[in-house]
């Protein structure tokens, strides 16, 4: 039986969810970041610690120099940019990984349904509220709901973005429909943005065969981002400890979150090793590239979205 109490998180007031396999831990004040999933059978930590100080977050700020820990919600953008259609919210200003990250969020309930938090707009008007949950032995389920509070409509972009720790290097299993990738980060390895490449084993630009699905050391000072291509949907990804023998799965719907996004950071961002797993309804990372894709969701005035998602701990 799963149960919802008070607590602390580096001396930040948290709560926390846990059952007989799972503790989870959350942290209004600091946009709502979940900064523990904990697999209480085999004593594993999924999400990256504090790697530096933990400061009070200004809203605008830069991500990377934040303390780069846990799991924050991207929302209405990634990539810093100005709001990029026509009408009363043209040219506002959204800032670097989204706004929702960089605010505290309200507690509504803290009942045994679930914790329900909440954050409202600054740059463009809604409420965006989540519901986390322990459903089941070691599976979270997040629900997320968002209001436009304003007559017009807006488009946005929300993505997931854990910092799961990659030290062990894990391997990243995704469903089997996924069979390309496309490349986010111009640059000297892959190319430029938008070239595909075959997943999980292909060569880069000098020539260099990889396997993607792995995590290398932080070492390394490298990074990539890629997504699946946007008419390959998938409903599921997951992430392996072989040496643990522990898994990590996440679980969406393919019509709620069409896209999906792999972030690997080996120490060029995060001094640990970190991968992200990704869904995500927008394509991709900036709001006005997303837009021009004509991919990505727009809310009417006066409206509610939601979706949802699933972390199911295994073996």
């Amino acid at each position: 039986m799963s149960q919802i109490f008070p607590t602390e998180w580096h001396a930040q007031p948290a709560w926390a969810l846990e059952d007989e396999a799972a503790r989870v831990v959350i942290v209004p004040s600091l946009g709502a970041k979940i900064v523990s999933i904990y697999d209480k059978r085999l004593s594993f930590e999924w999400l990256v610690g504090p790697q530096r100080p933990l400061q009070p977050v200004i809203y605008g700020s830069s991500f990377v120099a934040q303390d780069m820990s846990g799991w924050d919600e991207m929302f209405p953008t990634i990539n810093a940019c100005d709001y990029p259609l026509p009408g009363e919210y043209a040219g506002g200003f959204l800032p670097d990984h989204g706004e929702v990250w960089s605010l505290p969020w309200q507690v509504e309930s803290q009942e045994a349904a679930g914790l329900v938090l909440r954050v409202d707009g600054v740059a463009l008007p809604y409420c965006l509220r989540r519901r986390a949950a322990l459903v089941s032995p070691g599976v979270l389920l997040l629900e997320y709901q968002l209001e436009n509070t304003g007559i017009a409509p807006f488009a946005y972009l929300w993505a997931a973005h854990p910092q799961y720790f990659a030290g062990e290097q894990p391997a990243i299993v995704t469903h089997e429909s996924a069979t390309q990738v496309v490349n986010v980060l111009p640059g000297e390895v892959w190319g430029a943005a938008g070239e595909r490449y075959p997943w999980p084993h292909p060569r880069s630009k000098d020539g260099r065969l990889w396997e993607l699905e792995r995590i290398r050391s932080a070492d390394n000072h490298d990074c990539r981002k890629f997504y699946l291509p946007p008419e390959s949907p998938i409903p599921w990804a997951a992430l392996v400890n072989q040496h643990l023998g522990c898994s990590l799965r996440m679980e969406w719907s393919p019509a709620e979150l069409p896209y999906f996004g792999i972030w690997v950071d080996e120490g060029t961002y995060n001094p640990q090793a970190v991968v992200a797993l990704e869904p995500s309804n927008g394509y991709y990372d900036s709001l006005d590239v997303a837009i021009r894709n004509r991919r990505v969701s727009i809310i009417e005035g006066g409206t509610r979205h939601a979706w949802s998602l699933v972390v199911r701990l295994g073996a």
